[in-house]
């Protein structure tokens, strides 16, 4: 070989690594940049998800169930759940740095790592009490993950309680997930949580969340509650859809190749954006479940109950939510009914005339510019703090499924530097035509109170009447 052909090897070589070193430096610097809050910000990449379905299925997988029959231990489930986001969810892998106390905590109690993935974010957990012997049992809605309690789960440690979070089946990977799933499996879930933590611990609040609130409201009429469960609290609960043909959904459902109600973008980490139909119905048979002429047919309910809604709610019907808890109330022991609570978002008049005048119902006004910047109280802000890193005031994720079908709305909605921000009422929606759905509750922090409030006196109850 001559001179000039080993010199133009040489170079050839250099440039070569040169260049797949400058590759692999683009590719992880961008493998670095693109996380669960940017990537929910991105909006060419939402486009091209809401598109094509980039989110909407989870990965394929050998589909293992829990044995929840056997009352395995607790950290047999969580290790079981983490296995199954980290194998079914497509992002599961993926950082996420939407770090919240209780992660934090999670951290200090070497049970999640440092830089979190969104598996880590998403999964069930145990926030571990040194208290030990009390223990609140948090159940999740529809389509969403554990994840929604990382705000509420603060309040109920400071109390003294040890928490826990159950992953219902069908959720905590992708959209499609909820294509196959029926109440049966979710009551599975319920029973193994609740009966797990009654062997574990000497006092047991139960808390649920929407859908989750109503698989409470069933397990506890149609069981024999254990003592050790001192209390039920319901935030946002289910108890009638808004729209009154959810019962339409599994009929349709069976027509073939009509699977979807919406095909969202699902970039929201923590709630699936995306909503089959067989979803719809299994959240209707929860409900029904729970209904009033269901529970006229079992023993009533003996426990102080607590509970959150919004008077313009849109997903759950507030009317015939009140009329449920008045059910409950009636039906309740004379030495609970004074512990029965109700926080009310919003306007009193929604209250039915023959609403129990004993019951004890906070409403709490806004008083600060910030809160009257918001259009009434949504479904899905109950729960969660203003500080919330990925649904709090400073977060970049925006809800914007009331215009999947009008591109340009949503694109405003995705990307105006100043969103109205509410619940997604007719009303609303005519006068904020791009109106961002609220995902954080501005009196969150006298939610805190109200919750402490409540628990105190079911504490204080149990002392007088030991």
């Amino acid at each position: 070989m001559n001179n000039s052909g080993l010199i133009l090897r040489i170079v050839l070589r250099v440039f070569l690594r040169v260049a797949f070193g400058f590759v692999l430096s683009v590719f992880s610097h961008t493998a670095v940049a693109q996380n669960c809050i940017s990537q929910a910000s991105n909006f060419k990449f939402i486009t091209k998800s809401k598109q094509q379905g980039l989110l909407r299925f989870e990965n394929e997988h050998n589909h293992q169930r829990f044995n929840y029959h056997a009352l395995l231990p607790f950290n047999d489930y969580l290790d079981f759940a983490y296995k199954h986001i980290n194998k079914a969810n497509p992002r599961a892998n993926m950082p996420c740095p939407a770090i919240t106390q209780t992660y934090q905590q999670l951290v200090t109690q070497g049970t999640r790592k440092p830089d979190p993935t969104i598996a880590d974010i998403i999964a069930p957990f145990e926030l571990t009490h040194p208290n030990r012997n009390k223990v609140a049992l948090l159940i999740h809605g529809l389509t969403d993950s554990p994840f929604t309690y990382h705000d509420l789960a603060q309040v109920y440690y400071q109390q003294g309680y040890t928490v826990r979070t159950i992953l219902l089946p069908g959720h905590g990977s992708a959209a499609s997930a909820l294509l196959n799933v029926d109440v049966s499996q979710w009551q599975q879930a319920i029973k193994y949580g609740i009966e797990r933590s009654v062997q574990d611990f000497d006092e047991v609040i139960l808390a649920g969340y929407s859908t989750g609130a109503a698989l409470l409201i069933d397990y506890a009429t149609k069981h024999t509650v254990s003592p050790k469960i001192k209390a039920l609290m319901l935030y946002s609960p289910g108890s009638e859809p808004h729209n009154k043909y959810g019962w339409i959904a599994k009929w349709i459902d069976a027509i073939p190749f009509v699977n979807w109600i919406d095909k969202d973008a699902d970039v929201d980490f923590a709630k699936y954006e995306s909503f089959p139909l067989n979803a719809a119905a299994a959240s209707y048979d929860a409900m029904s479940l729970a209904s009033i002429s269901s529970l006229n047919k079992r023993p009533a309910l003996k426990l102080p109950i607590f509970s959150v809604l919004s008077d313009i709610d849109t997903t759950i019907d507030t009317r015939a939510t009140l009329k449920l808890l008045s059910a409950l109330h009636k039906g309740n022991s004379i030495k609970y009914k004074p512990l029965d609570t109700l926080v009310l978002y919003g306007s009193t008049d929604i209250l039915p005339p023959d609403f129990a005048s004993d019951y004890t119902v906070n409403n709490p006004q806004c008083t600060t510019p910030q809160c009257k910047k918001v259009h009434g109280m949504s479904h899905i802000a109950v729960v969660n703090s203003p500080q919330n890193p990925h649904y709090g005031i400073n977060a970049t994720y925006r809800n914007c499924g009331s215009f999947i079908n009008d591109e340009s709305l949503y694109k405003t909605c995705k990307t105006t530097k100043n969103p109205q921000l509410g619940e997604r009422t007719s009303a609303n929606l005519k006068h904020y035509p791009a109106l961002q759905r609220l995902t954080y509750n501005p009196h969150f922090t006298e939610l805190k109170m109200q919750i402490s409030t409540f628990i105190k006196n079911v504490e204080q109850l149990r002392t007088t009447t030991r």
